[in-house]
């Protein structure tokens, strides 16, 4: 037999019918903090799954994995699906939704802000631009042109 490296966690009766189908799984039993982390891992492999997803069908196929996922994670951590639900009505209803079609390329915020302190705090996620790396028009986000 040929072995291949997973190294993720699986839909459950899916072990089964591999096994059934002749397989050998091998699988490691994990605590509590490792699951959690796998399930963090599993809806980021699931949203990159999304995310390359070039027919309706697979993205239909692919978006039910990221629920599930969801699912999972909010059944870890206790979190009812009503509260999800009522919280994304409530930032719907506060903030929007992402159907405009746009991209924020960078923000010039005020000094002493609450949102500058919040980038300044993730410098990782959101680097501060100097005027050299902003050309008037364009910053050094080059992901959509």
């Amino acid at each position: 037999m040929r072995k291949f490296y997973q190294n993720m966690i699986w839909r459950d009766k899916l072990i089964k019918m591999r096994e059934e189908k002749g397989a050998i799984v091998h699988v490691i039993p994990l605590a509590h903090a490792e699951f959690k982390e796998e399930l963090g891992m599993k809806l980021l492999q699931e949203a990159n799954d999304v995310y390359a997803a070039d027919t309706h069908d697979k993205m239909v196929d692919e978006i039910v994995d990221v629920l599930e996922a969801i699912d999972c994670l909010l059944d870890f951590h206790g979190i009812p699906k009503e509260e999800i639900i009522a919280l994304k009505a409530k930032k719907l209803a506060e903030f929007g939704s992402y159907t405009d079609h746009r991209l924020v390329d960078y923000v010039e915020y005020p000094v002493g802000s609450a949102e500058e302190k919040h980038c300044l705090d993730n410098p990782d996620k959101f680097p501060e631009l100097d005027d050299e790396e902003v050309d008037g028009e364009h910053s050094i986000n080059t992901c959509c042109k």
